[in-house]
């Protein structure tokens, strides 16, 4: 199968599957929610009744903003203007290529660990409905599924963890080191900044294979019922060595349609300005819009390259046409 079947059957797969995209934003919506109120109820004890309500009406008031970050505790205290509209973004990358994930708050830790443990307790269930689209599916199989590959795709998870830590101590933080200290006496702001670019695209190609090699590994599991998570990792790297054309040009593929939907929000993506309560419907709705976006993008990359595994192994789905089903050379 080629890669832009792959691609586009993935994406097929996906929309014939709404359900799916329902469990997953209910995972993260059972994890964010409670954050949210308790962000919600720290803003408002601070602002209570005072004129400077009136202020937030029309934007963020900085000097409150100032007062309120002295004060705040807790979760509420990772409220700031890098939380509003496409700034998000910003930050989430600037920390993931900086290695400083580790370092927020212990309590978007604690949730953002939850809801890797909801992600790795679905993920067997979604790729038994990916990779047998043409079986009986229900919500009971969706579940039992999941149950029985949970522990091979937590052991999954910790080994991605460990590499990911690797990447970061031993890559990463000191090139970037290298780079402050041979850059200390450089009056030109541009070649310190092409340097600093090149280390966060090396890091990023690197994230980018281990992400691609444990989605390969996730996808074995399942597949081909694959009980050690090691030898289901090494038949991933496997599986990328010797497709490197196919499964590289569609993890590109993906990538560009991920950052094709982060452009648009952050192009249309609202700010502190809402000051009535359409406009507070409407960057809700815009927001919540993106968070499923974003979860179809998570989705349609399992799709497409558990599509492009069992073409390359040769591992039936019941439904691909003939043609589409051969395996690649």
């Amino acid at each position: 199968m080629s890669v832009w079947r792959s691609f586009l059957f993935g994406l097929g797969r996906v929309l014939k599957t709404p359900s799916l995209l329902c469990w997953v934003y209910l995972a993260s919506l059972a994890v964010a929610l409670p954050l949210a109120m308790v962000v919600r109820g720290g803003i408002a004890a601070h602002v209570g009744g005072s004129l400077v309500e009136q202020n937030l009406r029309t934007g963020l008031d900085l000097d409150w903003y100032g007062e309120f970050a002295e004060e705040a505790s807790g979760v509420a205290a990772t409220f700031g203007p890098e939380v509003i509209g496409h700034m998000a973004l910003v930050q989430n990358l600037e920390r993931l290529l900086d290695g400083k994930l580790l370092a927020a708050h212990r309590t978007l830790l604690a949730a953002g660990g939850l809801y890797l443990l909801f992600w790795t307790f679905l993920v067997g269930g979604i790729l038994d409905r990916f990779a047998h689209p043409g079986e009986p599916h229900s919500r009971a199989r969706l579940f039992g599924h999941s149950g029985e590959f949970f522990w091979r795709m937590f052991r999954l998870l910790i080994l991605s963890v460990l590499f990911y830590l690797a990447i970061f101590r031993f890559v990463a933080n000191p090139l970037h080191e290298f780079v402050e200290q041979a850059t200390r006496d450089v009056t030109v702001e541009r070649t310190v900044l092409l340097w600093t670019a090149l280390v966060y695209l090396l890091t990023g190609l690197l994230l980018a294979g281990v992400s691609m090699a444990f989605d390969y590994a996730k996808i074995a599991v399942v597949v081909e019922r694959r009980r050690s998570a090691v030898l289901a990792l090494l038949r991933g790297l496997g599986f990328i060595a010797r497709h490197p054309g196919h499964t590289c040009g569609l993890y590109l593929l993906l990538l560009t349609a991920a950052a094709v939907v982060m452009f648009f929000y952050g192009a249309i993506a609202p700010g502190s300005g809402q000051s009535n309560w359409a406009t507070v419907l409407v960057a809700f709705v815009i927001g919540q819009a993106y968070v499923l976006a974003r979860i179809l993008v998570k989705l349609w990359f399992l799709a497409s390259q558990a599509i492009l595994f069992q073409a390359a192994a040769n591992h039936p789905d019941r439904t691909a046409p003939a043609a589409a089903s051969a395996p690649l050379p």
